[in-house]
């Protein structure tokens, strides 16, 4: 892309990369765990959680003596 004005001419040059390295095609058949696995776990984990901590959290609020 070359502009040019009344006393010089500009050259602008891009250079496309895809960080030095090409991706790494990967074979979808071959993969040893479906690829929503992965997602599906870390959801159950995350609603494991959150219920272990209301349960956490239900049980202290239950247990204390607040004098009056």
């Amino acid at each position: 892309m070359e502009k040019s004005t009344n006393n010089s001419t500009y050259q602008w040059i891009y250079e496309y990369y895809y960080d030095y390295v090409d991706p790494v095609t990967v074979d979808a058949s071959k993969l040893r765990y479906n690829r929503y696995s992965i997602v599906i776990i870390f959801w159950i984990t995350m609603i494991a959680f959150i219920g272990l901590f209301a349960l956490i959290l239900s049980s202290i609020s239950r247990t204390g003596n607040i004098p009056r």
